[in-house]
């Protein structure tokens, strides 16, 4: 078992050195002393992060703004409380987020950097996308040129294409799960209804955001994985191009007959 974070047992640096290279020393000595005992880094605890503002809020948790204290790396940090995590089926899910995010080592993703506990609240922490959500984007510019468009929706496309070659299905394709790096390109997030499945598999869950979901999942009839991905990516260029989705509904049968409508 990786040994515990413990700042108090550090000696303290020279009384002179700002508090910048106090706080660099302590957490510098405590992780050469772990090296040195254990060989090994010392189990990650929150005072490694300095947690700032709210850039999200889900279901089951939200996310922050983080900054470690060490490299002084900025980081968004996806915290949830145990209380709500009581449930197996709760449990799962957030461990099935963590397994597929470990997998995945494509340009067009979110990256993973690490998880860890505290007492109250499991955490995982990802890279930055300061450019914030494509939904966003959009907004603020009502729709985007076709030459962006491209770019953006080419670059959506290689994420999906890799996630369909190593076997995973997102669910939950939409421009709000769309994060934009600080050089405005695309990563993918937000994996917390997606799985692991084959070409050929019936899936059955209802799952993913009304504006947003293919007919077959409506019909509850199962429906084939990859290409429910592939119609959520073609209601995002729309919404890219357009500045709204083509269907909305407020429930999903009145989704089924939206699109029954404007398709017939």
């Amino acid at each position: 078992m990786a040994p515990r974070l413990a700042l108090s047992g550090a000696a303290l640096p020279d009384a002179e050195l700002s508090p910048r290279t106090k706080e660099v020393a302590i957490l510098t000595n405590v992780i050469s002393d772990c090296f040195q005992k254990y060989g090994k880094m010392p189990k990650t605890r929150i005072e490694l992060y300095k947690v700032g503002k709210m850039l999200g809020k889900g279901a089951f948790g939200k996310v922050n703004l983080g900054l470690q204290r060490l490299s002084r790396r900025l980081v968004a940090i996806k915290s949830m409380p145990k209380t709500k995590m009581k449930e197996e089926s709760t449990r799962k899910k957030m461990k099935n987020e963590i397994d597929i995010l470990k997998s995945l080592q494509h340009p067009s993703h979110i990256k993973l950097l690490e998880t860890f506990e505290t007492d109250s609240h499991f955490l995982i922490v990802m890279e930055l996308c300061p450019g914030g959500d494509l939904l966003n984007y959009v907004r603020k510019r009502r729709k985007l040129k076709e030459r962006y468009a491209k770019h953006i929706f080419r670059q959506i496309m290689e994420g999906i294409e890799y996630c369909h070659r190593i076997g995973i299905v997102h669910r939950d394709i939409k421009l709000d799960n769309i994060l934009l790096d600080g050089h405005g390109n695309v990563k993918i997030g937000d994996f917390g209804v997606s799985r692991r499945c084959h070409k050929s598999e019936l899936l059955y869950e209802q799952c993913g955001t009304p504006a947003y979901i293919a007919p077959e999942i409506v019909h509850d009839v199962g429906y084939k994985g990859f290409p429910v991905d592939i119609w959520s990516a073609g209601i995002c260029l729309f919404a890219i191009l357009y500045g709204n989705v083509p269907y909305k509904a407020n429930q999903l049968s009145d989704l089924s007959q939206d699109v029954f409508e404007k398709d017939v």
